[in-house]
């Protein structure tokens, strides 16, 4: 972050990068229609530097005391476009939606039950080293306890009765089985933490009554191969962020890896000798090597020698606006997304998503007749059981799996008690 930055610079940066987003002309304009006035209130006040201060400050004289909720659209885009632009000041991001400063407020754990929930949180993720996304449900989950019994009164954790725990179970939405099985889970491990180390002199965790929640899991959205090519063939090479775009697709199409592991892929895990791409999946923590394809290394090294800018970022991919961060996870997302609709190919009752190239190059394996074991290998997957979601795909291989039905003998129907044709 720019402690002293004036608004023509922040507004500049702002607009290049969402130029390298390839957003409309319309677009761009709409952001104007609020940096103007933005621009001129600074001006009139004497202010040099923008910051979130300043911000508050000018929708403050635009809007007086607002509630967000309460705004017709164009009040609400001034809102959003205010806060997006302290968040790009900040991060170097560009926040899409309603209200960037207002979307996610810091969960506060308060008084004597808020203090032991932050205890719980802190022992799960060091003792069991969490990753970010299961920490952020614990807490997502217990906050919710929190506000549910500070609404009924309940201050301190002597006070929690099973009453309690019984409400706070019946309000949860009944629609949403497979979230609730999750929160359960938490608090019940919260109370079991409580009786544990003796904060709580009775087990309530036996109260949690958490239903057996198994869904189906969805078929994998796949492409063809003429599809992926359709894909491909729609990116614009000629521009550094094509370049940058293809390579990125490349990956995800034909070697099958996560966004996640695309955005932290680094120079050193390329190795060109020996033809392969080493790296530690960011989702599973699995070593995994990959075999580089002449096609997938050629796109890399046509983004490094004619896209990429110069800096020293120890990542392939950087975000093409000052100060070249490290291209982010959403961002991959985003623009393969964006070039996945671009393309024209029919998307109906398909996902739309990067993840959908991943399921696409397991898919092809399998129609190859490649083994089991060697597709889990390849997508880094630390259970065969995973791989085995794409088989309901193939149904050449579902085939083989039925059965003869055994002709059942007539004496059958002749025996006692049976029925008799």
């Amino acid at each position: 972050m720019k402690e002293k930055q004036t608004t023509d610079e922040l507004v500049n940066q702002f607009e290049n990068h969402l130029r390298t987003l390839q957003r409309s002309r319309i677009t761009i304009r709409q952001y104007w229609q609020t940096w103007k006035p933005l621009k001129i209130f600074m001006s009139a006040n004497g202010i040099k530097y923008y910051n979130k201060s300043v911000g508050q400050q000018f929708i403050k004289s635009k809007l007086g005391e607002y509630e967000y909720t309460n705004l017709n659209q164009r009040q609400k885009r001034l809102v959003n476009v205010t806060d997006a632009l302290y968040v790009f000041q900040c991060t170097g991001e560009i926040s899409f939606g309603p209200a960037p400063l207002r979307r996610n407020p810091p969960k506060v754990f308060a008084g004597e039950i808020g203090l032991a929930m932050e205890d719980y949180i802190k022992y799960r993720k060091i003792t069991f080293g969490l990753a970010k996304s299961t920490s952020n449900g614990n807490t997502k989950s217990l906050h919710n306890l929190l506000l549910f019994l500070i609404g009924k009164g309940v201050q301190n954790i002597n006070d929690i009765n099973e009453i309690h725990l019984l409400s706070f179970m019946k309000s949860l939405n009944p629609a949403t089985q497979s979230v609730n099985h999750s929160i359960l889970g938490v608090v019940k491990g919260f109370f079991i933490y409580l009786y544990t180390e003796q904060i709580l002199s009775k087990d309530y965790s036996k109260v949690i009554q958490r239903a057996n929640c198994k869904q189906q899991p969805r078929l994998p959205s796949f492409f063809s191969p003429e599809e992926v090519s359709r894909i491909l063939n729609s990116i614009d090479r000629a521009n550094p962020s094509g370049k940058r775009d293809y390579a990125m697709v490349m990956l995800a199409a034909k070697l099958g890896m996560r966004v996640s592991d695309i955005a932290r892929l680094k120079f050193e895990s390329i190795n060109w000798e020996k033809g392969i791409i080493e790296f530690t999946q960011f989702k599973t923590g699995k070593e995994i090597s990959l075999p580089l394809l002449p096609e997938v290394g050629n796109a890399i090294i046509d983004y490094l020698k004619y896209g990429r800018p110069v800096c020293s970022k120890a990542c392939c991919f950087v975000q093409h606006i000052t100060p070249y961060k490290t291209i982010t996870s959403n961002d991959v997302t985003s623009r393969i997304g964006l070039h996945i609709r671009r393309s024209g190919i029919a998307l109906k009752d398909k996902r739309k998503g990067a993840h959908a190239l991943r399921h696409s190059f397991a898919t092809h394996l399998l129609g190859n007749k490649t083994s089991l074991p060697v597709i889990s290998e390849a997508l880094g997957h630390r259970h065969t059981a995973s791989t085995m979601l794409y088989l309901r795909v193939d149904k050449g291989q579902l085939k083989q799996c039925a059965l003869d039905v055994p002709m059942v003998s007539p004496n059958f129907y002749q025996q006692k008690g049976g029925f008799k044709l």
